[in-house]
Parts: C-alpha cells; structure tokens; sequence
C-alpha cells in the first residue's frame, strides 16, 4: 500500500476537535522570519519523503538487556543466554550494569569449560552523546582466534532481588520493567543484519513495522548510503521484533517471512513484523535474527530508535491561491481539530499547463509554518515567487503534487496527498497571466535563479536592537556538558561560546536558542562553527530562517567538525544505555538515521553549497587490528567513525568537505586525542569564519 494511503486510512483514530481559533493569515507574525524556500523540478528527488531502506541499520553484534529473575530458592537471582559466536577472528562481550559491583559474570565455552573472563577484561565506557562526564561504564572482553560455537553467559548476584530492584529504581526509574544492565556481543564476522522501518508511520494508533534480513559483507564489501543488500536466503531460523514502550515495557512478536507482513515475498530471506503505537513517546525496537551458516550458528541484532506523536493533523485535499504582488500565496487546507501549538514543514511540487496543454513541472516550495486561518478554513500558507511559473513558460491550471506535511520538532510525516487541484478564481488566474507575460516581455533572464526565488525576500531588520556585528558564535553538542572549543579559548577571536548543556534540542529548537542567543548578544551579523549537532543546527539555522547569518561577510558562514548529518546507528542502544544508567538528557529523533533522513529531505541544495565540513577517525590498532576510538562503541557503529559520528553518516552531498583526519576522535577520553584539541583546525576555522 502507497505511503500516501497508509497516512489517509490513519485517519480513523479520533482526534479531539479544538476550540481555539487559528489566528487570521493576514496578521499571523513568525517568531522568528522564516525562508519560502524553493528550488527547481531536477531537485524533486532530494526532497521526496525518504524511502525507510536509506536509513536502514546493519550490524554484526547482538545487544540483550539483562533482566535477572529468582529461578531457585538457594541460590541467587541470575540470568542466563545462550551466545553464538561464529568469527574464528574474534569476538567481543561486552557488560554494563550500573550495579556491576553487585553481579559476578560468567562464560562457559562450547564444551562447557570455565572461560577466564580476568584475563580478557577491560574496563571502558559507552559515551552518551556529545557528554565527556556521562558515561556508561562497562567491561569488555576481547577474545582473539576463540571457539567457535555455543557459550552459555550468565550474570548472577549473591543480593536478593528486591535490593537489587530498588538499587535499579533509584537509579534509572522504570515505570514498569526492571533491567538490571545491558550486553552487547560482537563477532568480527562477515555475516550482517540489515533492518528497515517499512514506512513512516508514526502517530498515535499507527501500525509500526520492521523489516529485517541477513546479508554477507564479502557480497557487499562497502554498503552504501540508501543501498539495500540481497538477503540470504535459508539460514534464518528464528525471527523477531522487540519493542520497548515509552513507559517502560516490553512487547515481543515473531517476524515473519510470508510475503504479507510487509516482508517482500514469501520466503525471499526477508522478515517482517509489526506493532501497535499506542503510547506516544519514545521506543527502541529491536529486531533479533538467529539461524545457522556456514560458520555455524548466529544471532545479530539491530536497534531502531522510534518516536510516536499525537494525531495532529490532516490535509484535505484541498487548496486554493491568492496572488500578493510577485507572489502568489498557496493555501493548503487543513482540518478544523488541526493542532495551533505545532510548526509544521509543509512541502509541495508546483506543476502547471504548458502552450501545448502538457502538465508542466514548476519547482518545489517549502517552508516552516504554523496553522493560520483563510477565508474561514485552518490553511498552512507557502508562498510561490511567480518567476518561476514564468521561468517554466506555464500557466493555470495548477496542480499540487507529492503534497505532505512534516511535524518540525519529531521530523514525522502527519499527512501526505498525492495530487491536488489548485483552486484559483478567475481574477486570480488572470492576475497571474498577466505577471507571467510581464516578466516574459521584460528584460528578466527568467532562466537564473535568484536568491529572492530561493528563499524569499527577508523582512526589514530592526538594527536599532542590534548594535553588535562581526561575532563568531561557537556552539557544542547534544546532551554536552561543556563547550567542547572552549577548552582553548585562544583558538578562536571575535567570538561567543554558545552553552546549554545537558538538554535535549530537536535541529530546530536548539536553531531557535542559537538565534535568540544572536539577538540577546545584540548581534546584527554573524558566521556559526559546529561541534557534531552543533554543526548541523549551523545548517538548519541556515536552510530555514531570516537572520544576521546571511548578513555575515567572509568565505565561511557555516562549519562543522565531526556531525552525524545522516544520523548516528547506535542511538537506539545509546537510548537502551541511558535508560539503563539514568543517564542522557531524553531522547532526541533528529539524531537517529530515520530523524536524520527525514530531516535532510528539507534541507535545500543552496543550503549544503555553503555548508563547509570536517570528519574524523581512528588510526589502526587495537580491537582485531582495525582500530577504534572507543572500543565499546565500535562495536556498533559503521566503520570508520570517531567514536559516535560514522563517516558513512558525515557527508553532505554538494557540501564542500574541507579535510579528513586520521587519528582524532570525537570527545575527550577515547584511544585518540579529541577533535577539538587540533589547534591548527581550530585556527583555519578561525580564519575562514564569516562574521
């Protein structure tokens, strides 16, 4: 069934009617100015709604939480699971509890031998994002040229379980279910998962699905960004899907392989289940796939980091236009029970009638929006800069295509339309004639592309209010505790440190702080650098709004080191981990490769010219002779990466990416020094910075 349709037969689920009233479109002020932004029919394809597989996870780990249990009335709690390793490479066990002081664990090899876990034992940390001081600390055991076979783990504790129960609800405050710590076993194997939302449907009531498959690296040596790998078929044995509700529990359902759990075709090697969305909040779905190749038996897992919102709008298929000047303003109809308090990412291609009576394409044309109300209706208005109804030599009638509506803050689809008619009166559609052929007889070069057509024509600044100009304003990333760049303060000149630590900002949250930091600071100009989310809120600030960044003057207005721009694969057991530990600062979609790819699709290709990156990685050694910058995190993430953003994740197509280094890593306390100490980076980002 198309997206589209999933998103109209959603409908169903009941949304309460408001009382409050839009305010009228006529005199609705944006808090802060935001760009119409367009851009030409050959960009459709990077603005389109992701197809899920770009985002999809591939691992070669399994991750289990442990949830110890009473089973004997002389002995302690424990927990016991059967492990595969299969890599006559190596494998690593990894531990993490925030009780670990409390729990003794134990290995025993396929021929039911005592493994010495002393030996093999070191003492690390999983970082929870962009924090240098939140940790979750944990043991890995390192096991070159092992056994392979079957290993029976258990963790056990000489405590009662009530103590250890309550030890846990002081420290991560479950709502429901307890867990007591968190495993992550990793095989230096050719054998991967490859798991996919199966469509992005997020809302209250919504079906969530995911599908998943086993794939061979020596088949797919580099998996590119958005390509999907063959499944292996006949060597999957168990399937299934594991979701864990924003209030704590837990719900497990098998995933099947009979062409109708939007799994493919029957017995094509790929699985596919579903659930429910009943609760809104954050979930962490797991897919768990176990069965047996050539190297013997296996399990890998992947973790999806899912957000669920209320029902908060539709579209209804209705449009209609007015024309202001240049501009004809586009009204896209929406319900009367719309919510008022939510920004919404309304997005639509423009097609038109050519001489010849052929449908036309005109461009694309998005913009940031709130619910204002038109001629009695609840509308979402974009603006339309009729150059380019003239650059395309078409006119009326109008259609809308590929028509849809993201929630800014959660990056969630709330509705999709495929097509719609354009309604326009009669005075407005010789309005728009007229102008066309004006713009036709005149001088225009109606083939280039403005600045004014690309983003719209900003609004006059109140310069009274800010006196200051020239400033750098260097911001940190999620969930940090400091500045990172302010650990040498004499790297950089004419400069703010940006700091609000430990929270948790969706792209466009933390780019509002950044502009009303801006204003406080009296700023009427300024350039923007980047730490990891940092570095992408420089582009969003960028790609959405009317400030003094595009009044900056120097080569760079915008810089970024190591940011997940495409998002981060392990944020789904950096969720699990923080839960764990009581750690974090919530969870954060943007930061996810589903958030990620939802939030690029806004992103416009003028946007990313002035974006201006740097990326960073580990040098050789270590874990296997690969390298890593935290031996924990490795495990997890693509290959190579800096500790938490993997290259994979890092690029910007048409992005200009300045320098990658070998041998930094992401934060401060990984096997390399971290990427913000480079003093010569820091002062050709300096030097560069507009301001």
């Amino acid at each position: 069934m198309a997206l589209w349709l999933l998103a109209l037969v959603a409908v169903a689920v009941a949304r309460p009617v408001s009382v409050r009233k839009a305010p009228a479109f006529e005199t609705f002020v944006d808090p802060i100015p935001r760009k119409a932004l367009a851009g030409p029919p050959e960009e459709f394809a990077r603005h389109s709604l992701p197809d899920p597989t770009v985002a999809g996870l591939n691992s070669e780990s399994a991750a289990y939480f442990i949830l110890l249990a009473q089973t004997s009335a002389n002995s302690g709690p424990s927990w016991t699971r059967t492990i595969y390793v299969d890599s006559a490479l190596g494998f690593s066990l990894n531990v993490f509890s925030p009780i670990a002081n409390h729990l003794t664990v134990s290995l025993l090899d396929p021929k039911g031998n005592p493994v010495d876990l002393e030996k093999a034992a070191t003492r690390t940390f999983w970082p929870i994002w962009d924090s240098d001081e939140q940790t979750a600390d944990g043991t890995a055991y390192n096991f070159n040229n092992p056994m392979i076979g079957e290993y029976t783990l258990t963790v056990s504790s000489a405590a009662p379980l009530p103590l250890l129960n309550m030890m846990m609800k002081n420290i991560s405050k479950p709502t429901v279910d307890v867990k007591h710590g968190y495993v992550i076993l990793y095989n230096a194997n050719t054998d991967r998962i490859f798991s996919h939302l199966t469509a992005y449907t997020q809302q209250k009531g919504d079906q969530v699905g995911l599908a998943s498959r086993m794939y061979s690296v020596d088949a797919y040596p580099t998996l590119a960004l958005g390509q999907v790998p063959q499944a292996k078929q006949d060597v999957v044995s168990t399937a299934v899907l594991e979701a864990v509700f924003p209030d704590g529990h837990r719900l497990i359902k098998p995933m099947h392989d009979d062409g109708l759990h939007s799994d493919g075709a029957a017995d094509d090697g790929i699985f596919g289940g579903s659930f429910s969305a009943t609760e809104v909040g954050e979930y962490t779905v797991q897919a768990t796939l176990e069965g047996t190749d050539a190297a013997g038996k296996f399990i890998r897992t992947t973790q999806h980091l899912v957000q669920v919102i209320p029902r908060l709008l539709e579209l209804t298929s209705a449009a209609f236009a007015e024309v202001d000047g240049s501009i004809l303003n586009v009204f896209l109809e929406v319900d009367q029970s719309a919510d008022l308090d939510s920004t919404y990412r309304p997005y639509f291609q423009l097609w038109g009638m050519s001489a010849t009576k052929t449908a036309t394409p005109v461009g694309w044309f998005s913009s940031l929006e709130n619910v204002v109300s038109k001629n009695g209706k609840n509308v979402l208005a974009l603006q339309v800069d009729m150059q380019w109804i003239a650059r395309a030599n078409v006119n009326a009638p109008f259609t809308l295509r590929d028509v849809y509506v993201q929630e800014i803050n959660s990056l969630i689809p709330v509705s999709q339309v495929a097509s719609i008619d354009l309604q326009m009166s009669a005075a407005t559609t010789a309005a728009v004639s007229a102008h066309v052929a004006s713009l036709a007889a005149s001088n225009v070069d109606l083939q280039t592309i403005t600045l004014a057509m690309r983003q719209g024509v900003a609004p006059p600044r109140n310069l009274t209010a800010l006196p200051n100009g020239g400033k750098l304003i260097v911001l940190h990333g999620y969930c940090a505790d400091k500045n990172p760049f302010a650990t040498y303060p004499e790297d950089w000149t004419d400069n703010l440190f940006f700091l609000r630590t430990k929270v948790s900002m969706s792209h466009n949250e933390y780019s509002e702080r950044v502009v009303a930091f801006a204003n406080e600071n009296g700023l009427s100009s300024y350039g923007l650098v980047g730490h990891s989310q940092g570095g992408i809120v420089t582009l969003n600030t960028l790609n959405y709004f009317h400030t003094g960044l595009d009044a900056a003057t120097g080569p760079r207005k915008i810089q970024s080191l190591g940011s997940p721009y495409r998002g981060n694969s392990a944020a789904g057991s950096t969720a699990d981990l923080g839960a764990v530990f009581g750690l974090g600062c919530g969870r954060n979609n943007d930061m996810s490769t589903d958030g990620a790819v939802l939030w690029y699709a806004g992103i416009s290709a003028a946007s990313i010219a002035q974006a201006n990156y740097y990326t960073t990685q580990y040098d050789k050694g270590g874990l296997f002779g690969e390298g890593w910058c935290n031996m924990l995190t490795n495990t997890l993430l693509s290959k190579p990466n800096d500790g938490t953003t993997e290259m994979i994740y890092a690029t910007l197509d048409g992005g200009n990416h300045r320098a990658h280094t070998i041998g930094q890593c992401h934060i401060d306390g990984m096997n390399w020094p971290a990427s913000y100490w480079d003093h010569s980076r820091n002062a050709e980002m300096n030097s560069q910075a507009a301001r």
